[in-house]
């Protein structure tokens, strides 16, 4: 949810925001949106993809990270977002000490709540497809659905039994595993 409808804010003033809250702050197109703390649900479906990714993406020299900030910049040096996703994996990359990462994750991954639907779906999707992210998957725990969109043909699905991806080809998640014991 943003925090002031409408008011548009610089990235500095953001970041002095960030530093002086305790809450997850998150900026996108000089809006600043307030996420608020992660369910247990939220957390268990999270591990369960994380583990299954980290896994799959050993040995693609990727890294599979959890809870990451992500600056995106455009084509004119402007930060145009500063983002927490839940899951990203980014590939050629090795830098694990870095406190901000400026490259771009090739797949990224979020669980949506009530209150991050709008967010996640409209306005991370948007900025993630102009940043260069190849692919988004939106797992959707109240619908028990996953949306996987591949940003570079511009296609989505939308899936209820076996999530696949459209990047790497045979990585598939079964929603039936990812769902059960976390209701």
């Amino acid at each position: 949810m943003a925090l002031a409808e409408n008011k548009t804010v610089s990235y500095e003033d953001f970041l002095d925001l960030r530093e002086a809250n305790d809450d997850k702050l998150e900026f996108i197109d000089h809006i600043v949106y307030m996420t608020p703390a992660p369910t247990p649900l939220h957390q268990r479906i999270c591990f369960k993809v994380a583990k299954i990714l980290d896994g799959y993406v050993a040995d693609k020299d990727c890294q599979m990270l959890q809870g990451v900030n992500i600056r995106f910049i455009d084509e004119q040096k402007r930060k145009i977002g500063d983002v927490i996703p839940d899951i990203s994996v980014f590939c050629n990359y090795n830098n694990l000490e870095a406190t901000f990462i400026e490259d771009i994750p090739v797949l990224i991954i979020e669980v949506v709540s009530p209150s991050t639907v709008y967010t996640d779906n409209i306005k991370k999707a948007d900025l993630y497809k102009r940043a260069g992210v190849k692919e988004y998957w939106i797992i959707d725990p109240k619908s028990k659905c996953i949306t996987v969109w591949n940003f570079i043909s511009d296609e989505q699905m939308i899936y209820h039994e076996v999530a696949k991806s459209y990047l790497f080809e045979s990585l598939s998640l079964e929603l039936r595993d990812l769902f059960i014991s976390c209701a």
